[in-house]
């Protein structure tokens, strides 16, 4: 009986030691960023368009909402801005001009603070149309 008993407190033993490792020991790493919408058409001049961004991660995979931790930026600021009045993260607006395919960027800084370490950047592009003069 009393074999049978350091038996069971081993195996007890065992078990609390597997259940107490540490997981792989790798801090979690930004992979990739989604842009939401992509490919949108904006028709007018002033109007406001919420975009997304989507970190994919990996140790462990998982997906999180990074809209409020990336820099936004447009390659054509004059047809769809970011740095408006009252703008939130994530939020362009419309300007006068028009043009197709105008790239959106979403860039994540591991040291926000300097811009500096690691950078992913995701992309989307969209249209705006509708503008008179256009």
């Amino acid at each position: 009986m009393k074999r049978y008993i350091t038996l069971a407190l081993g195996m007890l033993l065992v078990v609390g030691a597997v259940v107490s490792l540490p997981g792989c020991g790798h801090d979690q790493v930004l992979t990739s960023i989604t842009v939401n919408p992509s490919g949108a058409t904006i028709t007018g001049a002033g109007v406001i368009v919420n975009f997304q961004a989507i970190g994919t991660y990996i140790h462990p995979p998982e997906n999180k909402d990074l809209t409020n931790s990336v820099v936004w930026a447009s390659v054509a600021p004059q047809i769809i801005d970011f740095n408006f009045v009252g703008s939130t993260a994530g939020q362009a607006m419309s300007g006068s001009g028009c043009g197709s395919n105008i790239g959106i960027t979403a860039t994540h800084y591991s040291d926000p603070q300097n811009k500096s370490g690691s950078v992913v950047v995701g992309n989307a592009v969209v249209t705006v149309k509708g503008n008179p003069g256009c």
